[in-house]
């Protein structure tokens, strides 16, 4: 079995199992932290992380040892995390856009993942590359607030 490990704070390597969920938890936290990011931001990070790695697990078909890749980098404000695993093929990005249910007993339980990725990120890109899945999630931060009140 492969050993995850974790290479350097803005790397983390995790096998496919849910179990492994609690390690990226704690991770994110530290890169939000070390990121200064607000609570919104940390929370829409931590969510879109725990709903990727958790889709490659549960819906992938890689096995439990298999590695998942998650970096974190940082530019102009902006933070990107790209997400890269061997599962089978799949581009999250061609998945159609959720419908509003038109009433409670129409609405579908589940199926949300996907959804959540595009509303908490502000950019979701996928690539295959090498027989891997990349999927590359960016996260805008807003403009510090100007300290002299706009002038």
């Amino acid at each position: 079995m492969q050993k995850a490990t974790t290479t350097g704070g803005d790397r983390l390597v995790l096998r496919s199992r849910l179990d492994e969920l609690q390690r990226l938890a704690t991770w994110v936290e530290a890169v939000a932290n070390h990121a200064a990011l607000s609570a919104e931001q940390a929370f829409a990070l931590q969510l879109c992380l725990e709903e990727a790695v958790a889709n490659i697990v549960m819906y992938g078909g890689a096995a439990d040892d298999a590695a998942i890749s998650v970096e974190v980098s940082q530019a102009g404000g902006d933070l990107t995390v790209l997400i890269e695993d061997s599962a089978r093929a799949f581009d999250p990005t061609q998945v159609p856009p959720r419908e509003k249910p038109v009433s409670l007993d129409k609405a579908r339980v589940g199926a949300l993942g996907v959804h959540l990725m595009r509303h908490y990120s502000s950019q979701m890109r996928y690539e295959r590359r090498n027989g891997r899945n990349c999927l590359i999630l960016t996260f805008n931060r807003p403009e510090a607030p100007n300290d002299e009140l706009g002038r």
